[in-house]
C-alpha cells in the first residue's frame, strides 16, 4: 500500500529533520515527492537551507577570561546575598513570632480557650508576620532602585 502524499503542514514538520539528515529513507522520499510538486514548500526549504548555511559559516568571538570571571563572581554574589536574605528573613520571622507569643502568652496559656482557636490565631499571627517581613523586605529592596524616589508626590 503506497504512502499517502504529504500535506504542506506535515512537510514543514519534516524539513528540519531532512536538513539535518535525521529522516529515514521513506520519510525523506515522501518529503522529496511533496517538494517536487509544491513550489511554496520548496521555497521554504531553500530558505532554511540558506539559513543553515549562513549560521554554519558563523564564527563566534571568544570572550576574554576576565568576562567569565566577572560573570561567575556576580552569580556567586547573587547566590550568597540571596542566602543571606533568607536567613535575615527567617530570623526576623522567628523573633517577631517569639515577641507575638509573649505578647499573647496569657491567651495561649488560658485553658478555657479551645485548642482549635489557639492554633487558628497562632497560624494567622505567624502568617501575618511572614507577610509583614516579606513585604517589608520587598519595599526596602525596591526603594534602593526606584528611579522615581526623588519625585515629590
Amino acid at each position: 500500500m503506497p504512502d499517502k502524499p504529504l500535506r504542506c503542514q506535515e512537510s514543514r514538520y519534516l524539513m528540519m529533520g531532512y536538513l539535518d539528515g535525521e529522516l529515514g529513507q521513506d520519510e525523506a522520499q515522501r518529503l522529496q515527492n511533496h517538494l517536487a510538486n509544491c513550489p511554496a514548500c520548496r521555497a521554504e526549504l531553500e530558505m532554511f537551507e540558506s539559513l543553515k548555511k549562513e549560521t554554519g559559516a558563523m564564527s563566534y568571538k571568544e570572550l576574554p577570561e576576565i568576562y567569565w570571571q566577572n560573570h561567575w563572581d556576580k552569580i556567586y554574589n547573587r547566590v550568597e546575598r540571596g542566602i543571606g536574605w533568607v536567613f535575615i528573613s527567617l530570623g526576623a520571622v522567628l523573633l517577631l513570632s517569639f515577641g507575638a507569643y509573649h505578647l499573647f502568652h496569657d491567651f495561649f496559656m488560658n485553658p478555657g480557650v479551645s485548642p482549635m482557636v489557639k492554633v487558628g490565631i497562632g497560624l494567622a499571627m505567624f502568617g501575618g508576620i511572614v507577610l509583614f517581613v516579606s513585604v517589608a523586605r520587598e519595599k526596602w529592596m525596591l526603594q534602593r532602585v526606584d528611579k522615581y524616589r526623588s519625585v515629590q508626590r
